[in-house]
């Protein structure tokens, strides 16, 4: 049986002219594991609340949503409490109660079940989900993970039949996605759970799903198992679309002639890496038979290539990397990043099967779909290679730097920043890593001045960052201006109750809630004083967009933005910066009501209109698909261009990886590692691009996908 039917199902939200969805047709079957993938704003959310009759939004639907073979509507509901689960991106946002306990309790006490079988149902809970350690703690008191892993228990209290998850993992780090990834595969697997997922984790998500939708505005473009959907979206030419696929498939189904069949597309790192030594054994005999065979006479072989390849390797390449460079590849013709060609390999002297592949690749290929007219130009900025070295000279004085930062959210608490010294290059792109704990939000937060180090010092330009111009004292400057308070602005001193240092949240935004004072007032406030004319050439873009609404409609939000900035709109960059974040005709929703996407762009677009020196992103990829996210990456390449510094901290391996000159890792409140990009992402083992987990020792040179030409 059918667990959903879905019938010619349009919706479009109250006071909206267009349809987010049209003419939906999907049958979700009991026990299936569905990836609902797509750009943001394409209808997955919207598709995915019209599941949980309590949680549809406000609009005009038509047709038709069967649940277990009768109409949505008339489901009771006590059975639908029970039966169909929702998780959504935010737990801060599901979370009601105070203790854990209180939590998982909380949706049973409302049922009526007796206190006999409560305790039952927990004591089985209890141990599968591995939370006994912090059954009884403060929901403040929780990392990120936890409390997601928290609306999740709660959810399973109540045993459903059906789960629909919102994003879950956006707010995670790595390990933790996958850890909580993990468990809904469980669920799936051993208990029979109908999953209904939409994500963009999709190298992780993949390879679990049993069916793929991809929505593309508001309608079913593809609905099929994965392998066969990874086919189909490839075969559709479209390089946003192609963009969704696990790197091991993009990295295989761009080497034609050699991509495999439909029933052997590569899903996971294994397989990929299976298929690509496979594939290198049949480009030349002489790579891999007859010499000893096996990788290590592989890669002697390569070596000796791209020595005598000289010009052609000069960006790193081999000459077997021209023969899965493709420039047929979907985006190729497009970003202009393309890997030297197995002709210009050729040139520089050596000559392989891979200059046929290529040039077989060149005709057959799927090609890039042709932006319109008035679509942004994005692609020279996002263009640029994965850096190597910054673009300030290392022996110029550095923009930024940071001296033996001590930081500690209270006098009993573990140090979270412990003599911290970083410097940041005038003009370079920066990415910091470092699981949840690590000190990465705190140290922005201090550099923005939303936190004062109680040690060490923190200059700009040469210039201290005095304590006079931190964000403390202009919120002290404000309380007095006047104004009226804006909503949810806490006390400039205020941090919530039962935090426990930066594993209690500081990594996460979300804790802290709409009441924080720090990402509201960078976004929002600007001095009418110059206290902080330092601080003003400094923008943060937080974790958690909504710190920065305050106004009812985002037309009324950037209104506000616009005034305390001195600016009129004709004379600013909003119209520029509204169409290359794909913000337009936003202007009328309520800035809690749009995509979370659009909600990390529209948080970027409010720090963006004040045009910083140094822009601090705290996750900016967070909640962004990958075609949000290389559009992200061509407006940043643009303000970098201006001269913009970047500094981000990130668990996006893979965008940092493409984009960003140096990166570092922080680990016990200090920098454990600073190189430029390549050289780390080379040195990692965990902190690594699935398409370095492919390649291996294989094609030790390739680093991404744009290393292939791919955009």
């Amino acid at each position: 049986m059918a667990s959903y039917q879905i019938e010619d199902v349009s919706f479009r939200y109250a006071g909206s002219a267009e349809p987010r969805l049209e003419d939906v047709r999907l049958s979700i079957g009991e026990g299936e594991f569905v990836l609902l993938c797509g750009p943001s704003g394409s209808g997955k959310t919207t598709l995915l609340r019209q599941l949980k009759r309590e949680a549809a939004p406000a609009g005009e639907r038509t047709g038709a949503i069967r649940y277990a073979g009768e109409p949505l509507e008339a489901l009771d509901e006590r059975r639908s409490a029970e039966e169909i689960g929702l998780v959504f991106q935010d737990p801060d946002s599901q979370i009601v109660m105070s203790t854990a306990w209180q939590e998982l309790t909380f949706a049973m006490e409302n049922l009526g079940y007796p206190a006999a079988a409560i305790q039952r149902r927990l004591a089985e809970l209890v141990p599968f989900f591995g939370i006994e350690s912090w059954l009884h703690r403060d929901v403040g008191e929780l990392s990120g993970g936890q409390k997601q892993l928290l609306s999740l228990a709660s959810v399973m209290t109540l045993r459903p039949r059906v789960l629909l998850l919102d994003e879950p993992t956006a707010q995670l780090d790595p390990v933790a996605a996958r850890e909580f990834i993990g468990l809904i595969a469980r669920l799936n697997e051993e208990l029979g759970l109908t999953v209904v997922i939409s994500e963009h984790r999709y190298e992780d998500l993949f390879p679990l799903a049993s069916r793929v939708v991809l929505l593309r505005e508001g309608r079913v473009a593809v609905d099929a198992p994965p392998r066969e959907a990874a086919l189909a979206i490839w075969r559709e030419g479209r390089a946003e679309s192609a963009r969704v696929l696990p790197s091991a498939a993009r990295l295989c189904l761009g080497a034609e002639p050699l991509a495999p069949s439909e029933e052997r597309v590569p899903l996971t790192v294994r397989e990929g890496r299976a298929w690509l030594r496979d594939a290198l054994e049949r480009l030349g005999p002489e790579l891999g038979r007859g010499r000893g065979g096996g990788p290590a006479a592989m890669a002697a072989e390569r070596a000796g290539a791209a020595a005598s390849a000289g010009a052609a390797a000069a960006g790193g390449g081999s000459v077997e990397r021209a023969a899965f460079a493709g420039a047929g590849a979907p985006g190729a013709a497009a970003t202009g990043d393309a890997a030297p060609s197995a002709g210009a390999a050729a040139a520089g002297g050596s000559s392989t099967p891979s200059a046929d592949i290529a040039a077989a690749s060149s005709s057959s290929a799927p090609t890039a779909a042709v932006p319109s007219a008035n679509a942004p130009a994005v692609a020279s900025a996002s263009a640029a290679p994965s850096g190597d070295s910054a673009s300030a000279a290392p022996d110029e004085p550095p923009l930024l730097e940071c001296r033996d930062l001590v930081f500690a959210y209270a006098k009993d608490e573990p140090l979270v920043l412990s003599r911290l010294s970083l410097q940041v290059r005038r003009g370079e792109w920066m990415a910091l890593f470092g699981s949840n704990g690590a000190g990465k939000s705190t140290l922005l937060k201090c550099i923005a001045g939303a936190l004062e180090p109680q040690r060490g010092r923190i200059l700009l330009g040469g210039e201290p960052l005095s304590a006079g111009s931190s964000l403390r004292s202009l919120l002290r400057l404000r309380k007095g201006s006047g104004e009226p308070p804006q909503r949810g602005l806490a006390a400039p001193d205020a941090r919530p109750a039962g935090r426990s240092g930066e594993a209690a949240g500081a990594d996460a935004d979300a804790a802290r809630g709409p009441g924080s004072p720090d990402a509201s007032a960078l976004a929002g406030r600007e001095p009418s004083r110059g206290a902080a004319s330092l601080r003003r050439r400094i923008g943060y873009v937080a974790q958690n967009p909504l710190l920065y609404f305050t106004r009812d409609t985002v037309g009324a939000q950037l209104e506000d933005r616009l005034r305390r900035l001195g600016l009129e709109e004709a004379a600013s960059p909003l119209a520029e910066l509204e169409a290359l974040l794909e913000l337009e005709g936003l202007r009328g929703r309520h800035p809690y009501d749009i995509s979370g996407g659009q909600q990390q762009k529209l948080a970027l677009l409010l720090v963006l209109l004040g045009q910083p020196e140094l822009l601090l992103l705290d996750e900016p990829t967070k909640g962004l698909d990958p075609e949000s996210k290389h559009r992200l990456a061509g407006l940043l390449g643009r303000i970098r261009e201006r001269g913009t510094t970047l500094l981000m901290v990130s668990h996006d391996v893979e965008f940092a990886a493409a984009h960003a000159d140096r990166c570092g890792l922080l680990f016990d409140g200090r920098m454990a590692g600073l190189q430029p990009t390549r050289a780390f992402m080379s040195d990692n083992y965990y902190y690594t691009t699935s398409v370095r987990r492919v390649a291996g020792e294989l094609l030790p040179e390739l680093l991404t996908l744009k290393d292939l030409g791919h955009a």
